[in-house]
């Protein structure tokens, strides 16, 4: 045992994680575990070779023989041609595999431990101070560690990965480390579905902001509605199928309640009868216009800046309400003409996180969650009634029916299996799954009930009925109907207010403003591209001319500078080039050739080439979207 080794280990440490490891005695509790901290008591031991091995509950952590020839052993089975490759390692014992990666070139290791007496053990036995100052051996114990993980990756999108578990923990507490497993498995699903996403609707999320500013600037800030529901009951109605079997309920108890409705759900809720107070609309997609479209009722919207402008623009539909922040940087053209903030809905990655979240802000003393099945309940994608199944009236043909389209949705994705509330069992996919998570991950912050037939199980949030949450006696109908009623009134006399929130000319001012800036800031971005690409064409072709590079290389140096310079409008910009970003960042899309990611010099060239098409391809396209919903203001 070596006491300088831990020091200089402990001090190549983040402070933080330091302190966990310092405080190893303390923290021998199970990770994410409900049962109580239990103290583990263990004596290292030699084994033949003289090396330090451990027992634990009759787990051998290591060879009691030769603990370094069994890691070297195993080290040697992992893949390894060369290139960039992430090692992720559940549990290491007492680190001898360690050495044997570490010695391999470019290799990132990540040691995942949920007990840090291993990592204090192992700093006395070897000095990886340079290996984890340099970052090539990260470590990650402790609270958060999908948080930890998610940092480790950050940069190192398009390195492949290998899960390393080690035996003999897994052996000691296969419980514990399957958690980190799933944890990662999560964390990268998770990363790649976000990624994906802000990839696939970054052009349609600016297109939409531009084209609803001059309807939102009719709107009423979402803050408005916070607090407002203080002393009474929300239902966040969802799209899952069960909900049309949720109907009864929600006619029976439906004056003791607010309804929140997701905008998927409202053709359902509407064809029974069923009026709700507010629908939140969320998607970008056009398809979503169709769930508003024709609807007459008094509901208000609530409506997040990225969703599709065409639901604004319907003929029949919802076309006044309340409209929420955005973190996308070209919502503030509109938030700068009002007296104060918007206000922020967190967002979870589908519309009914966000009711669910908007329904705890408003103040509720209780929040229902019903059709929130997160899974395919009764073999059902959608629920009976959605728009999505009523265009299939429009689409169906011999070779071409209903069935065969809910059927390819149920396998658009791997299917998973999901307990549900009376531990049955459903299928589901990966994506519900993080919806699922993120609703379980907040559950202990929020009043959430779940009041949904069917479907997954949520950890953490209780699950009940209708007739067991609402009033029978008539009294306390009459009592809860009143104030209720005195809430909606409320809601819609916020909209009646004379003096609007946005102020139109200021709008016109903001937006006149940042096309002009745009319109000098496209000189300097063609000249970026004009200079880049020829940079790029000398290296290309080794036809460098030292005098020529030179001064390309200058001219570049400037206009990094002037654009670098353009913070506001770079912001406004990089929304439509998410992808252009991730790749020069998190190696996200593989706009690089084979050529240029071994050579260094053409690779950080094309980066820059990418930038520069990017920002003018964005350029041109938001001026011009700004220049038409400034003609529709004026």
């Amino acid at each position: 045992m070596n006491h300088s080794f831990l020091e200089k280990n402990l001090a190549a440490l983040p402070s933080q994680l330091a302190e966990v490891v310092r405080n190893q005695k303390s923290t021998f509790g199970t990770l994410n575990s409900s049962s109580s901290e239990t103290k583990i008591s263990y004596e290292l031991t030699k084994s033949k070779t003289g090396d330090l091995t451990l027992e634990l509950d009759g787990v051998w952590i290591h060879s009691r023989f030769d603990p370094k020839k069994e890691a070297e052993r195993f080290a040697t089975e992992l893949p390894h041609d060369g290139s960039e490759r992430i090692y992720l390692l559940f549990g290491a014992g007492l680190g001898y595999i360690l050495p044997y990666l570490i010695s391999k070139e470019k290799v990132t290791i990540i040691w995942m431990e949920p007990y840090p007496f291993f990592i204090w053990e192992t700093f006395q036995i070897f000095d990886f101070s340079k290996p984890l100052l340099d970052g090539k051996l990260i470590l990650i114990t402790g609270e958060g560690m999908e948080d930890q993980l998610a940092e480790a990756v950050k940069g190192k999108g398009t390195h492949p990965i290998s899960f390393v578990p080690h035996r003999g923990s897994w052996q000691w507490k296969e419980v514990e480390y399957q958690r980190l497993k799933h944890t990662a498995e999560q964390m990268f699903h998770k990363k790649d579905v976000n990624l994906a996403t802000l990839t696939r609707f970054e052009k349609i999320w600016a297109k939409n902001i531009c084209y609803n500013l001059p309807e939102l600037s009719q709107f009423r800030p979402v803050s408005d509605l916070f607090g407002i529901a203080s002393g009474i009951s929300i239902v966040v109605a969802c799209a899952g199928p069960s909900l049309s079997e949720s109907i009864p309920d929600l006619v029976t108890y439906r004056n003791q309640f607010l309804l929140l409705a997701v905008d998927t759900a409202l053709p359902i809720l509407t064809s029974f009868g069923v009026e709700p107070d507010l629908i939140f609309s969320v998607d970008p997609q056009t398809l979503n216009s169709q769930y508003l479209e024709d609807y007459s009722g008094e509901a208000i919207l609530v409506f997040d800046p990225t969703s599709t402008y065409l639901s604004l623009r319907l003929d029949k539909g919802p076309n006044k309400g309340f409209v929420t922040s955005s973190p996308f940087p070209l919502i503030r053209l509109l938030e700068r003409t009002g007296p104060s903030e918007i206000g922020s809905v967190p967002f979870g990655g589908s519309v009914s996180t966000n009711a669910a979240s908007l329904a705890t802000l408003m103040g509720a003393k209780s929040v229902f969650l019903v059709g929130q099945d997160l899974s395919f309940t009764k073999g059902l994608a959608h629920s009976k009634g959605a728009v999505l199944e009523e265009r299939l009236n429009y689409l169906e043909s011999r070779k071409f029916r209903r069935e065969k389209h809910n059927y390819k949705q149920l396998f658009a994705l791997p299917r998973k299996k999901v307990t549900g509330n009376l531990e049955e069992t459903y299928t589901t996919n990966e994506k519900m799954l993080i919806f699922k998570k993120w609703f379980e991950d907040h559950a202990k912050e929020n009043p959430w009930t779940n009041l949904t037939k069917f479907g997954a199980k949520l950890e953490g949030i209780r699950h009940s009925e209708f007739r067991k949450e609402f009033a029978s006696d008539e009294g306390e109908i009459k009592n809860q109907t009143h104030l209720v009623q005195s809430v909606r009134n409320e809601i819609h006399n916020k909209l009646r207010k004379e003096v609007p929130f946005f102020d139109k000319t200021e709008l016109v001012s903001e937006i006149q403003a940042t096309t002009e800036a745009l319109s000098e800031f496209v000189t300097t971005v063609k000249h970026g591209l004009s200079v880049s690409q020829r940079i790029y064409n000398q290296i290309k072709r080794n036809q460098i001319n030292p005098k020529t590079f030179s001064e390309d290389i200058k001219q570049m140096d400037s206009i990094d500078e002037q654009v670098s310079g353009k913070k506001g409008l770079n912001e406004i910009l990089s929304l439509g080039i998410q992808r252009v970003i991730l790749t020069i960042t998190e190696g996200y899309d593989d706009h690089l050739s084979l050529e240029e990611k071994e050579n260094t010099q053409l690779g950080v060239a094309k980066k820059s080439l990418l930038l520069y098409e990017g920002l003018y391809e964005s350029v041109r396209s938001t001026k011009r979207m700004l220049t038409k919903s400034l003609y529709r203001l004026l």
